[in-house]
């Protein structure tokens, strides 16, 4: 595929990040080969009108330059190869009209040499143009090498990531699960210490009830046995015990007094005590006691 003008202008390359070329050198490259191909194609242009205007001028002469054909072969190894010791003079010393029939005669010549100057001239060209695809080859090459080295860092660099990503998470996954187990021990072994401290507890509770219930059931024999004891001795009428200290004896006794009354009020003097303190027919007591409990127990007791 031949490249073109337009080719040159319109190249665009891409951007590359890292090993790559300067922008602006690449940039000043093209212009001058795109300046130099210009001019090329411009002296292109120019050499193949001068082809065809000579070519169009040896048809109009092709009669002359038949006869002036002896002269050009005589002369044209004289001109392109002289010989050693000879001088160019008799060139110099020609009339004008041979110098004219030369040059007008020379067409051939001059086609030669304009095809051999378009020759070389596209063979520059068709250099700089392979020059230049060499180097934008090259220079696309290595920004494709650019491009993979770039994507293979990226890739690296993303496994690198994922890999940290991954360490950490489960890191943090581990750590959690430790503190969760550590959190589940310290409560087990909370509600284990709770639990003994409040069986503890009950354990005391229990122990100070039935301490209490002991006491109570105690309590009440003894209560029940001095109370029966004392209706015993209420029961045999025999209040005072039975060896009264001799002081007792000695003091003078005082009479008791029932019913708000004295004892002047008709009271016997060898009358019984307990028999004032009996209660009336009718339930209530005749005398003022201290023990109306203990009173109503022994009524009931009667």
């Amino acid at each position: 595929m031949t490249l073109s003008l337009d080719d040159v202008r319109n190249k665009r390359f891409r951007m590359a990040r890292k090993s790559g070329y300067e922008v602006l050198e690449v940039d000043e490259f093209v212009d001058e080969v795109e300046a130099t191909f210009e001019q090329l194609f411009e002296e292109n242009r120019n050499l193949k009108k001068q082809v065809e205007s000579l070519k169009s001028t040896g048809s109009a002469a092709s009669t002359p330059a038949e006869d002036a054909k002896p002269v050009v072969a005589e002369r044209q190894p004289a001109a392109s190869s002289p010989a050693p010791g000879t001088a160019p003079a008799p060139v110099v010393s020609a009339p004008a009209q041979p110098v004219e029939r030369l040059v007008v005669t020379a067409s051939k010549e001059a086609s030669s040499a304009v095809v051999r100057l378009v020759e070389l001239s596209t063979d520059q060209a068709e250099r700089l143009v392979a020059e230049a695809a060499a180097e934008a080859a090259q220079i696309r090459e290595q920004a494709s090498t650019a491009a993979a080295e770039e994507t293979s860092e990226a890739h690296a660099r993303a496994q690198k990531v994922e890999t940290e990503a991954r360490a950490h998470a489960e890191r943090l996954q581990a750590d959690a699960l430790g503190r969760a187990e550590s959190l589940d021990r310290e409560i087990e072994t909370r509600r284990t210490q709770m639990f003994g401290e409040l069986e503890k507890q009950r354990d005391e509770l229990t122990a100070t009830v039935q301490a209490l219930r002991s006491f109570e059931a105690t309590y009440r024999s003894n209560l029940t046995r001095h109370l029966q004891s004392q209706i015993e001795v209420l029961a045999s009428g025999h209040e005072e015990p039975a060896d009264p200290p001799a002081a007792l004896d000695a003091a003078p006794t005082a009479p008791r007094t029932t019913g708000g009354a004295s004892a002047a009020d008709g009271a016997e003097p060898g009358a019984d005590p307990a028999a004032d303190d009996a209660p009336t027919a009718g339930g209530g007591s005749a005398t003022s006691s201290d023990t109306p409990r203990l009173d109503a127990l022994l009524g009931d007791q009667r």
